[in-house]
């Protein structure tokens, strides 16, 4: 491929993953019209959370597709292509509101690419979550980042931290989940045509800027159906998605409480201590409480 053609825009629509069930219609526009009528909106709100968070990301899906980027290569949704798993892990652990919401960025290429759950660490979703479910491919799969699902032998360095950690702490997910739950702000993941990963942080332009405006409505949605006391924002990234809710008042500071963890991730600067030092934050922010009840 020249260099011509790896610099090309795209737009996300271009790539088509393979066919799943949704549950809900495939025009974003035509979605919220359905879901404004009395009778659908009843309907909706006697759903399981679970269904109506899964139904959200859905349309956040289909809203990014219209999206063009830049440096892009290639997209992954494993919200579509990995949906049993990520609906298992929505089914098992999102029975109801939870006090404390940790807010990730998007998926990783070993983690939540492969697992479609957050912080996707294979170990910790198939042995510690107990979490089972067929993987499909992406459309296209870069061959420097196959999707092997619990099948895959790499390992989220960022995820492997995350779920360690709280394994630690909790023993068993049931303890975590009961009171903590973990959502990405953004579904999707995003390569270079050399396989490198490209954050929602990395964007330039209008690229970014359209996507994080996307992403934030589309976050006020989510926390009005999750109704967190706390916010905790792994990152600094995703603490200013939040403070943009607040700043264009959408979201009230004085009705939940909004904290920042450092991201697990081993790029970050002076992370190699992230374990010991994100235990002293929980306790220090009066999150380790909600840890062990």
């Amino acid at each position: 491929m020249s260099e011509a053609e790896q610099s090309q825009e795209f737009t996300l629509r271009s790539f088509n993953v393979k066919s799943k069930p949704k549950l809900h219609s495939s025009n974003s526009e035509e979605s919220k019209q359905l879901l404004s009528s009395p009778a659908t909106e009843s309907a909706v709100l006697h759903q399981p959370l679970w269904k109506r968070v899964y139904q959200l990301e859905l349309q956040l899906c289909e809203a990014l597709k219209q999206v063009t980027l830049g440096d892009v290569a290639v997209t992954y949704n494993p919200i579509e292509y990995a949906a049993e798993l990520h609906i298992a892990y929505l089914q098992k652990f999102l029975d109801g509101p939870k006090p404390v919401l940790f807010l990730g960025m998007n998926p990783g290429p070993w983690g939540m690419c492969q697992t479609g759950v957050p912080f996707g660490y294979i170990p910790a979703v198939r042995d510690w979550m107990q979490l089972r479910g067929q993987v499909s491919k992406p459309n296209p799969e870069l061959e420097s980042r196959p999707v092997d699902g619990l099948n895959c032998t790499r390992a989220e360095q960022s995820g492997k931290r995350w779920w360690d950690l709280f394994q630690s702490l909790c023993g068993e997910p049931e303890v975590f989940f009961r009171n903590c739950f973990v959502f990405n702000i953004c579904p999707l993941a995003f390569f270079h045509t050399t396989g490198r990963n490209i954050t929602p942080a990395d964007l330039k332009g209008t690229s970014k800027t359209r996507l994080q405006e996307i992403c934030t409505t589309y976050l006020k949605e989510a926390l009005e159906l999750l109704q967190p006391a706390i916010i905790v924002s792994v990152g600094r990234y995703t603490e200013d998605r939040v403070k943009a809710l607040v700043k264009q008042k959408l979201l009230d500071p004085n009705s939940v409480q909004l904290k920042c963890i450092p991201h697990p991730s081993p790029r970050s600067v002076n992370n190699t201590n992230w374990t010991e030092k994100a235990s002293l934050w929980l306790t220090g922010n009066g999150i380790m409480p909600y840890l062990k009840a």
